[in-house]
């Protein structure tokens, strides 16, 4: 894969939620979390600037493949949901609140979440992010993503075959004895 490698350690707790949880639970959760993202980080991750009662909306129809939640100081400070659009292909979205931006938890959250992916059977994660959001933009040129151009936005498409298959190639081998 082009760029840096994947997988750097995450300094956060992570907490993985998926179809087994409860889905009242998960969905509450996430309108907690939407409704703690500030005016620019909700463009950024719904691509405009949906009222708290649009928000609350999304959330209680929210039904994702899986939930991948980063904790900071008892809360959770950014998440990545997951929704199965076909057979093998996975539609991605990621959030941090605006105070824990610039700290590695979107990336945290992108790594794992890309890794935990592609081990359940995706073979393909899509992204719609945009054009402003140089961030994500960094994270998935990493993981040698597609990148279509459309007005604003930004359609990315990411094989996760290849990103499973360059985590298992970076992980260390059996320590010598």
């Amino acid at each position: 894969m082009p760029g840096a490698a994947l997988l750097s350690p995450c300094p956060y707790p992570l907490r993985l939620l998926d179809e087994h949880e409860d889905l009242s639970l998960l969905r509450s959760q996430l309108k907690v979390h939407y409704r703690s993202l500030g005016p620019r980080s909700r463009r950024l991750r719904f691509l405009g600037e949906p009222s708290t009662e649009a928000l609350d909306r999304l959330a209680d129809r929210a039904d994702p493949e899986l939930v991948l939640e980063l904790v900071e100081e008892g809360a959770v400070r950014a998440v990545l949901e997951a929704y199965a659009t076909s057979p093998g292909h996975v539609e991605v979205a990621i959030s941090v609140e605006d105070g824990y931006q610039g700290r590695g938890l979107g990336r945290a959250l992108f790594e794992e979440g890309l890794v935990l992916l592609a081990s359940r059977g995706f073979r393909t994660a899509d992204l719609v992010c945009l054009r402003e959001n140089t961030a994500l933009l960094h994270l998935v040129s990493r993981a040698g993503a597609r990148l279509r151009m459309e007005g604003g936005e930004v359609h990315i498409s990411i094989e996760l075959g290849q990103v499973l298959d360059h985590v298992r190639g970076a992980e260390p081998g059996p320590a010598a004895q």
